[in-house]
């Protein structure tokens, strides 16, 4: 962590503010529900005594409202991408650069030990993946917090009920997904040996193209390339499988937790706990 910080503190108030930005956008997302439900418990199903044009009058009101509100979020959202973006750009530059740095720096012996391509193969990924995990960060995995925090903050103002639903169906699901990104991450590992491996073999190949030649050595080499990317297939192929098992079952858990929030729901509104609004 100390080591990321390093690299994250030059940026850190690109990154506070895209994470202003991103709450700011969750939270305002939010709130076109409450707008929907006040509609729904206020005009549609208790107009009381208003007359049509009042109705008509009030339901523009908030819809007006809800389209502005709509409107906001998506401002301070393509703001927070475009902060978020700059950040990361940064972050993996100056980590490209280091490592570049660093590379450069080592002995002869080191060079001659291992393949260039190889090194370069891997100071491509460290970048690409540190671009990717500041995004995820910004845009995914803050992004949720902030709405799980309203959600759980909602239902606790509403009725306590709807708290252990979530609850359970959040560990359920992130024991599942844990368990099986695990063995993902596992092949991922595999595929990125292979292919950096893959990337030193292509690099000493052309660059000693005349040698290769020279000594008739073209097919074996050839048929060594087949059988590199070969092993990447077949690891490309277990990952989407498990990818694709993953998905599967997060779907069919999702569906199970969205039934037993309706059922909640709906035994609260027969209960008169809780509106249809609400």
């Amino acid at each position: 962590m100390l080591t990321i910080w390093k690299y994250l503190k030059p940026q850190q108030w690109l990154i506070i503010f895209a994470l202003a930005l991103a709450g700011v956008a969750q939270l305002l997302g939010l709130i076109d529900p409450l707008i929907f439900g006040k509609i729904i418990d206020e005009y549609a199903i208790a107009p009381g005594s208003r007359t049509g044009t009042e109705l008509v009058k009030g339901v523009l009101g908030w819809l007006g409202a809800a389209i502005a509100i709509a409107l906001l979020p998506r401002v301070a959202r393509s703001f927070q991408e475009y902060v978020a973006r700059l950040a990361a750009q940064k972050f993996g530059m100056q980590i490209f650069n280091n490592g570049l740095r660093q590379t450069l720096r080592l002995s002869f012996q080191e060079f001659e030990e291992q393949r260039s391509g190889e090194t370069l193969s891997v100071l491509q990924k460290v970048r690409t993946d540190t671009q990717q995990f500041m995004n995820s960060f910004i845009n995914v995995l803050f992004s949720s917090v902030v709405g799980i925090g309203f959600l759980i903050w909602y239902s606790v103002t509403k009725n306590w009920m709807l708290i252990p639903v979530f609850v359970v169906g959040i560990v359920v699901l992130g024991s599942l997904t844990g368990l099986l990104s695990r063995k993902i991450k596992t092949t991922q590992r595999s595929i990125n040996r292979e292919t950096n491996k893959m990337s030193g073999v292509i690099t000493e190949s052309l660059r000693n193209i005349e040698l290769v030649k020279s000594l008739g050595l073209t097919f074996p080499e050839i048929r060594r390339l087949k059988e590199q990317t070969l092993r990447i297939f077949e690891l490309e192929m277990e990952k989407v499988r498990k990818v694709r098992t993953l998905t599967f079952l997060q779907g069919t858990m999702l569906s199970l937790l969205k039934q037993s929030i309706l059922f909640i729901l709906l035994w609260l509104i027969f209960r008169k706990i809780l509106t249809t609004g609400d």
